[in-house]
């Protein structure tokens, strides 16, 4: 038995590994299929060993030992590798062609928009989704076109939104979306590989940009500033609250704290592993930059443009250099980082990126 636990890990090893260094990103993928894992204010623990060697939850975890060599071939076959980007078809500017759709949601609102077109097209019966405001984010299971805009608008803190994926299961989904982060993308394609949770239900992943997520301090901090009243938040450099016409700007380098270890090790800003993935351009509040990755992303990209749900243009290219640039300088440093040890590279990728300057 004591073999079995080292070899498979499960609660002890999820416990030891992310869980005490503070590598736990929240996404939740541990948490709804096990009682003796809980999250609370954003934070996940194990209430108890369950000492179960076969248990999945280290498995699953998306900080736990991952082979991110083989999802890259079980997600994309044998598709051409871009080691900065990944592996990708096409790169979009994108936005909802609906006015209320984009003035609900954050930038173009082009995830909004393709959540409602995929429930309505049957690429999905239900989608694991981001609630809440400001002063607090929740896990949110929808299945209809206002529950989609309900939950628009980016969140900046860490919902374990994957916890609900059970639930979803248990309602009888068999088509199961995924709207996270690029940690709840990686933990996704996990779980797709575990069939003792019905893994194989998730059928679309939307994969957002992400250059970290603030820890449950954040929400002290709120408190003190009096920052609750307001609806919305961004962070094109600082970090705008707007609510009611007012807005305030606070400083990026005074919210740098609350920005969670775990997010500080993360090699993938990009959603690498999404079908599509989703983020700011950095350029145009009005428009979504939009990352095709797979067969299933690209149809139903084309799809919702020809029913009018989204509406794309070129990426500017003299942008993708910028765009590059962050993101190799962002993998870059983290590969540099003596707790990078969880996800399994290829020797000449991390070569690429050390003895390389600071672009690529």
């Amino acid at each position: 038995m004591e073999n079995c636990e080292l070899e498979y890990g499960a609660a002890a090893r999820l416990k030891e590994g992310v869980l005490d260094p503070g590598l736990c990103s929240g996404c939740g993928a541990c948490v709804g299929f096990c009682p003796y894992i809980k999250s609370y204010n954003e934070r996940v623990a194990i209430i108890h060993n369950c000492q179960i060697c076969e248990g999945i939850c280290y498995r699953i975890c998306p900080r736990g030992f991952t082979q991110y060599m083989s999802l890259r071939r079980e997600v994309f076959g044998a598709a051409d590798f871009d080691p900065v980007l990944g592996a990708h078809k096409e790169i979009y500017f994108a936005r909802a062609a609906e006015e209320k759709i984009r003035s609900c949601g954050q930038y173009g609102g082009v995830v909004s928009a393709l959540s409602v077109f995929a429930l309505k097209e049957g690429f999905i019966e239900s989608i694991l989704m981001t609630g809440g405001n400001v002063k607090g984010t929740k896990p949110v299971l929808v299945s209809s076109a206002s529950g989609v805009t309900e939950c628009a608008g980016s969140k900046y803190t860490a919902a374990p939104t994957l916890r609900l994926f059970q639930d979803a299961v248990r309602k009888g989904y068999q088509k199961i979306g995924v709207v996270g982060r690029p940690c709840q993308v990686t933990a996704s394609r996990k779980m797709q590989q575990a069939s003792e949770i019905n893994g194989q239900c998730i059928s679309l992943v939307i994969g957002l940009f992400c250059m970290g997520s603030f820890s449950p301090e954040f929400y002290t901090f709120i408190n003190m500033k009096d920052l609750g009243s307001y609806d919305r938040m961004d962070i094109p450099k600082d970090v705008h609250f707007r609510g009611s016409g007012q807005e305030i700007i606070i400083p990026f380098e005074e919210m740098r704290q609350f920005i969670r270890n775990a997010c500080l090790s993360c090699y993938d800003p990009l959603s690498e592993l999404a079908d599509i993935s989703v983020g700011s351009t950095e350029y145009d509040p009005d428009w979504n930059a939009l990352i095709l990755r797979t067969t299933k992303g690209s149809e139903l990209v084309e799809q919702a443009c020809a029913s009018g749900y989204i509406e794309i243009k070129p990426y500017p290219p003299e942008l993708l250099p910028i765009l590059r640039k962050a993101v190799f300088r962002r993998k870059k440093r983290v590969l540099e980082r003596p707790d990078f040890t969880y996800l399994n590279l290829s020797a000449q990728e991390r070569e690429y990126f050390l003895s390389t300057g600071d672009d690529d």
